[in-house]
């Protein structure tokens, strides 16, 4: 089994300047391997993982959840998606 946890600062990184495509935040929570992705709509959605690169994503309800949560809901999906095949890519290579 390949040993990921050396590559988590490179993801986070990747992760991060995906994210500000989107000008959503990503936040580092003191909880070990947690974070805290914030939408300029002022959506929150939890990052977090015993096992990366398995993570979970999940939306905090703290309000009215919209058309545009949805949206930003798949942007970051899809910026997570691409950042884990990467990581994964360079492991495998």
């Amino acid at each position: 089994m390949t040993n990921y946890a050396n590559l988590v600062p490179e993801f986070e990184e990747l992760f991060r300047q995906k994210l500000k495509l989107n000008n959503c935040r990503l936040i580092k929570k003191r909880q070990e391997n947690n974070y805290q992705i914030t939408t300029p709509a002022k959506d929150i959605f939890l990052l977090s993982w015993q096992e990366f690169p398995e993570v979970n994503l999940i939306y905090q309800p703290v309000g009215v959840r919209t058309e545009q949560t949805l949206v930003y809901e798949r942007a970051i999906r899809s910026h997570l998606s691409f950042c884990l095949s990467s990581i994964q890519d360079k492991v495998a290579s």
